[in-house]
């Protein structure tokens, strides 16, 4: 039988449905606990940029950008909230796609289910779908990508690999780790693609998606606001970053630095022995019994069960995500387990399917007690992730959130505004036209509440970088010198030594005024 047209189950009309019906489900739970508000850091840079449609900080995230603009065409709560709403969508789009997926490679809806509820009550993943950040959106396009390639090798239609390299190609402004299950497409094709067509389509949507994203980039570099990175960060810190006027004056050298794509592989075990060690055993911690002996059971099955193209494809990727996030030296190594959540939940739900479907030949023995044990397998299999959730569900459905939305300060659960209390704190401190340097943490949040709350569009706000043993970077000195006698120059920061070049007036504990000495 013809491992393309025969090993994978057809999607019904049921299926779709269901799908749907999940996919609701796992976005009302995530709008019922989404941040209410503006939040910090990247999260707030986000929320900000996808309004004013600026460059963000490396890659860029063109693609995520453009998608958040339209979010925020959603004329219902504020602009923030809005944005936070697009990390809900695309959690749950991975949720529904991998019933979908679950569905197709063990023909089960009861492993499906399973699957798809494990994945949308897993903490860290719940967690990143109610902020406004990168990691939903890459799951959710992991998921579509995915989706789309086995659709192709169940019917053998390549206009399916058409969209999923359009998705493929879209992602690179989105996030590096859907892109890396390039490789998971290019290995599985090499053993099942047999026509020109196929590779040709595959190619054509790639190179579409590709190119979109480079329009978008392009787009967001020329249009260029005050709250893009390139004003916010780089171009008063250029020599923090060791670069000239010339050398980030052309959309070119700007396109080369933001997404240096050619140091991607270099982050791959950079982390110590002892980093990799505990990050092993914490990962390994995360998982309860039950999950992980199926996600085991899944792993081994989809290679040894007469599916191990369709067990190829997981694996090389899930090797390079995780890979990274248990080798990389970065401090928020655990994001890179979100997009990865799509396939341990898949695997979970292979190892369900291959549990059911043991079980199932049993009952063709026709005892009644067989087929009994099967019904109760079902419904354990549905249930685990409901009562391994239970008490955050519980506090997400009476109070809006859930115990480590509260214990990890996802957000502040009783003061939704802090973020813009705090920054109105200095935007009304300072006058109109006012420069104000501070770190990264309050960039976006300053910007956002001045730009968009206030609209005060006078008022710069630019992040400090550290230039070794210089008090400020050499670019930012002149910077200042240029615009100090004619604008008010803050630093909602104390830097230290800065008393050294300019007369330094204490305004309160988190503002301080500049002049010449």
């Amino acid at each position: 039988m013809d491992d393309r047209n025969g090993r994978l189950s057809p999607l019904s009309p049921i299926d779709i449905w269901f799908a749907l019906l999940i996919g609701l489900a796992a976005f009302a739970l995530y709008v019922r606990t989404l941040a209410p508000s503006l939040l910090w850091g990247d999260s707030a840079e986000f929320q900000t940029l996808s309004y004013t449609l600026g460059m963000t900080h490396h890659t860029g995230y063109a693609t995520q950008i453009i998608f958040g603009k339209l979010f925020t065409l959603i004329p219902i709560n504020s602009i923030a909230w809005r944005v936070n709403l697009m990390s809900a969508f695309f959690g749950a789009l991975a949720v529904a796609e991998t019933f979908l997926i679950v569905r197709l490679l063990t023909g089960s809806r009861a492993a499906a289910i399973s699957a798809s509820l494990v994945l949308a009550l897993t903490d860290g993943f719940w967690w990143r779908a109610l902020v406004a950040e990168s990691y939903a959106p890459a799951a959710g396009m992991l998921a579509t990508v995915w989706l789309l390639f086995l659709l192709w090798r169940n019917t053998g239609k390549p206009d399916y690999l058409f969209l999923a390299g359009l998705a493929g190609g879209l992602s690179l402004g989105i996030h590096s780790t859907v892109v890396m299950t390039g490789a998971s497409v290019l290995a599985v094709m090499a053993f099942s693609a047999r026509k020109r067509v196929e590779w040709f389509s595959a190619a054509a949507g790639a190179l579409l998606g590709v190119a979109l994203f480079l329009g978008f980039f392009f787009f967001l570099d020329y249009n260029d606001p005050p709250s893009s990175v390139h004003n916010a960060v780089f171009r008063p810190n250029l020599s923090a970053v060791g670069l000239t006027e010339d050398e980030y004056d052309s959309a070119w050298d700007r396109f080369k630095f933001i997404f240096p794509a050619n140091r991607a592989s270099s982050y791959y075990f950079t982390a110590t022995q002892n980093e990799m060690r505990d990050r092993l055993i914490e990962y390994v911690s995360y998982f309860p019994w039950w999950q992980l002996a199926l996600t085991l059971i899944g792993i081994v099955w989809l290679f040894f069960g007469g599916r191990w193209r369709e067990g190829l494809y997981p694996l090389i990727a899930f090797l390079l995500i995780w890979g990274l996030a248990i080798t990389v030296s970065f401090s928020i190594y655990r994001e890179f387990y979100v997009p990865a959540a799509v396939i341990t939940s898949v695997w979970f739900g292979a190892g369900a399917g291959a549990v059911l479907s043991a079980w199932g030949r049993l009952t063709k023995l026709n005892q009644p007690s067989l087929r009994m044990t099967r019904v109760l397998i079902t419904i354990i299999l549905i249930a685990l992730p409901i009562w391994n959730s239970r008490q955050d569900l519980s506090l997400a459905i009476q109070k809006g959130f859930t115990s480590f939305i509260r214990d990890n300060h996802v957000y502040p659960v009783f003061a939704p505004d802090k973020a813009i209390r705090e920054a109105k704190r200095i935007v009304n401190r300072v006058e109109d036209n006012a420069i104000v340097f501070t770190n990264w943490d309050k960039l976006y949040s300053y910007i956002y509440t001045a730009q968009i709350e206030e609209g005060k569009m006078g008022i710069a706000f630019h992040e400090v970088l550290n230039e070794g043993n210089q008090i400020l970077p050499t670019t930012m000195i002149a910077y200042i010198d240029e615009n100090i006698d004619t604008r008010p120059i803050y630093f909602a920061i104390d830097v230290p030594k800065l008393s050294e070049l300019y007369r330094v007036t204490k305004i309160n504990d988190t503002l301080f005024r500049i002049n010449r000495k």
